[in-house]
């Protein structure tokens, strides 16, 4: 007894021993922590020291026995020593050590490394997180590399939306992910640096949500646990669909889906569908069954929709309204282009601006009506019809859009071309000879041939426009440019313009006839085809393209600049607000 009281209990000796070195090697311990990005505690950065085997630090154990009454400050070395000395394992190392730290440790772990504790992670602990991270960098880069096709060390937009591609996602996740990780609002491509930012800021939610999968004891998943895991999410669970899920995540080999596989997998989603289950999310895009409620169509969305569309052509139609005089004038009459240039002295500019007003409401008004229609209608085929190609989503969209549009612009349209064309001197004239001497029908003169003109002019202005896009995008390999989207917008506008110019003649000729005479379709033309010829429908072709080509600048292009706009305004509003 009296041993035991002069001397304390071996166990004490080792608590002794242990809350000394761990004191004594802080500096180094921290330093090694501080140097991992997601841990971040205070003490100056430390590089790794040389390993050093278990034997070695089991004879430092020893050695320091004799050494008990040494100050608790001072016998620092040993136990960081040799936590920081233990041999960094290959990947296969990963598996060995998550058998002796489950995953829901691990997660319940690794967010505390950065907070102060009086604590000290136990040893087998700190190897496995040190593992993990390891690991988790090392695939990092792998998949970065396999994201950089042509090995600059960029990854730029073109490369993720091939990668959104190949895995059967949303082309826009690609330039969602591009927003979130490139180091400034115009970068087009991101480096490693900010690839391996985002990767440390997803890793705990990706980790946390391969947890809630059914895993098996080495942490995999093979084709029993994915069936186990549809089951219990509700979804369809048979072996077609779970294998059609493995090949989806690994494609090359017949074993099992690592974490290195799921992960890749859910670092390309946004964010917030991060926040969704993940069997939801894997099952949808391994076997192409839409699990998510469909996307509600934002009110916020159309309406600036509406208005960006609205702004840019009333602003286009403010600028090239005497190009549109002059086109009407010609139509309207039996004067060529060139006689009619020859009379401009005489018509003066206050005469080339004269139905302005009731033309730049109009556009106004059914632009914008048209333009929020049309996102509208695409948000809804988009969810009715998701299989739909792009090319006839925008056909339908521009269709039912453009037809509500024009039936507003027609009133505005029918007292612009009779100011232009003479019959009224102003606005008031105008609607007050219209009502007296056609009624209320009188302001939806010519609607057959205004809408056989607009419905197939948007129609294959908006699919022209969409294609030729993708076509330049495609040969430069790169986005277009402000001023080449306008290009392209502007080419477009006009080609559609000419092919829709017999409609035009006919639509001004049945709107400037004399009011209160009885006008149709079939009348006009055939009295054009007998009177002028096949070309007579063509007169004002030309004025007309170099009219539209502006307005399909304005319309189609500026209309996307404008929300690009409005988006960019709002995303950096966001920023200073947070």
């Amino acid at each position: 007894s009296s041993s035991s009281s002069s001397s304390p209990p071996l166990q004490f000796d080792h608590m002794k021993l242990i809350t000394s070195i761990i004191k004594g090697k802080k500096a180094d311990v921290d330093g090694f922590l501080s140097s991992m990005r997601f841990a971040r505690v205070a003490g100056p950065p430390a590089s790794l020291v040389g390993m050093a085997s278990s034997v070695e630090l089991e004879g430092e154990y020893r050695a320091s026995d004799g050494s008990r009454d040494e100050p608790v400050s001072n016998s620092a070395q040993k136990l960081a020593t040799g936590l920081l000395n233990i041999p960094l394992s290959n990947v296969e190392r990963l598996l060995s050590t998550l058998s002796t730290i489950s995953l829901e440790e691990l997660i319940k772990f690794v967010p505390q490394l950065g907070r102060s504790s009086k604590e000290h992670p136990d040893k087998k602990k700190l190897i496995s997180v040190q593992d993990f991270f390891r690991y988790t960098q090392s695939e990092g880069r792998r998949f970065f590399e396999e994201l950089d096709r042509d090995g600059d060390g960029q990854v730029t937009l073109e490369d993720l939306e091939i990668a959104m591609r190949k895995r059967k996602l949303p082309q826009k996740y690609a330039r969602e992910f591009l927003c979130r990780t490139r180091s400034h609002l115009f970068s087009k491509s991101i480096g490693w640096k900010q690839f391996l930012s985002l990767m440390e800021q997803k890793e705990p939610t990706i980790l946390r949500a391969y947890t809630t999968l059914c895993l098996s004891k080495s942490g995999t998943l093979q084709k029993s646990q994915i069936m186990t895991s549809l089951k219990s999410a509700g979804l369809p669970a048979n072996e077609d669909y779970a294998v059609a899920m493995m090949r989806y995540l690994n494609s090359d080999t017949k074993g099992s889906i690592s974490y290195r596989h799921f992960r890749n997998f859910m670092l390309l989603l946004p964010s917030e569908r991060l926040e969704d289950d993940p069997r939801n999310i894997w099952f949808e895009a391994a076997t192409v069954v839409a699990v998510p409620p469909p996307v509600e169509i934002p009110a916020e969305g159309v309406l600036k929709s509406a208005l960006a569309g609205g702004l840019a052509c009333a602003l286009s139609t403010s600028l090239m309204h005497p190009v549109d005089t002059m086109k009407t004038r010609v139509q309207a009459s039996t004067l060529l282009f060139p006689e009619l240039v020859a009379k401009l002295p005489q018509i003066g500019l206050r005469g080339l601006y004269r139905g302005s007003l009731p033309a730049i409401l109009g556009q106004f008004t059914s632009h914008g009506l048209r333009t929020g229609i049309f996102e509208a209608s695409k948000l809804v085929l988009i969810n009715v019809a998701p299989t739909l190609p792009e090319i006839q989503v925008q056909s339908l969209s521009s269709f039912c859009s453009t037809i509500l549009g024009t039936a507003v612009r027609i009133p505005c349209e029918v007292l612009k071309q009779r100011l232009q064309a003479g019959i009224f001197d102003n606005v008031g004239e105008a609607i007050v000879g219209t009502l007296h001497q056609d009624d209320f029908m009188g302001f939806f003169r010519g609607t057959g041939a205004t809408l056989c003109r607009e419905v197939p002019f948007y129609v294959a202005g908006m699919g022209l426009y969409a294609e030729a896009k993708k076509a330049a995008q495609s040969v430069l390999k790169r986005d277009l440019e402000p001023w080449e989207t306008i290009a392209v917008g502007a080419l477009s506008g006009g080609f559609a313009a000419v092919v829709t110019t017999p409609f035009d003649v006919m639509k001004t000729r049945m709107m400037t006839a004399t009011p209160g005479l009885p006008v149709s379709m079939p009348m006009v033309a055939f009295t054009i085809l007998r009177k002028e010829g096949p070309l007579g429908l063509f007169k004002g072709a030309v004025p007309r393209f170099f009219w539209i080509a502006p307005l399909g600048a304005m319309n189609f292009a500026g209309y996307e600049l404008a929300r690009k706009a409005m988006d960019k305004t709002e995303h950096l509003h966001g920023e200073v607000l947070r």
